[in-house]
C-alpha cells in the first residue's frame, strides 16, 4: 500500500470514529434544561443572537423563508419587541412541558410564527402568496 493510500485510509477510520460518536453540543443550548439554566440577561443575549440570525435574509433564501423573516422583523418593530420579551416567550413557551426537548430556536420559529401570523401574511398576500 502507498504512503497516500495509508493516509487516506488512516484519515478516513479517524473520521468514521468522530462520526460514529454522539454529537457533543457543549457550550450550546439545546433544550429547556438548558435554556431555564441561563440567567435573566444570558437568557435576552442569547434570544438577541438567535433573533439576529434567524432574521437575517440571504441572497439564497426562498421567496417564503424571505417573507417569513421579512413579516417576523416587521411584527418585532410593530409590537416593540425586545431581547428580553422574547426570552420571557421561549420561557414560557417551555412550561409546555411537549416543547421540553426542542432548542429555543424551534421554540422561537413556532411562537413567532403564531404572535406574527398576521404580518407574515401581510407579507406574503404582497407577493400573490396565501397565508400560512
Amino acid at each position: 500500500m502507498s504512503h497516500s493510500r495509508i493516509s487516506l485510509t488512516i484519515a478516513a477510520w479517524a473520521l468514521a470514529a468522530t462520526l460514529a460518536a454522539p454529537a457533543q453540543a457543549a457550550g450550546y443550548v439545546n433544550d429547556s434544561k438548558g435554556w431555564m439554566a441561563l440567567t435573566a440577561e444570558a437568557k435576552a443575549a442569547y434570544v438577541q443572537g438567535l433573533n439576529d440570525s434567524l432574521n437575517y435574509v440571504f441572497v439564497d433564501d426562498t421567496l417564503v423563508n424571505a417573507l417569513a423573516k421579512k413579516g417576523r422583523t416587521e411584527c418585532l418593530v410593530a409590537l416593540q419587541t425586545n431581547s428580553a420579551l422574547l426570552a420571557d416567550r421561549i420561557t414560557q413557551a417551555y412550561a409546555d412541558k411537549n416543547l421540553a426537548g426542542y432548542a429555543p430556536t424551534a421554540i422561537y420559529i413556532i411562537k413567532m410564527g403564531e404572535v406574527c401570523r398576521s404580518h407574515i401574511n401581510k407579507e406574503r398576500a404582497a407577493f400573490g402568496i396565501g397565508p400560512m
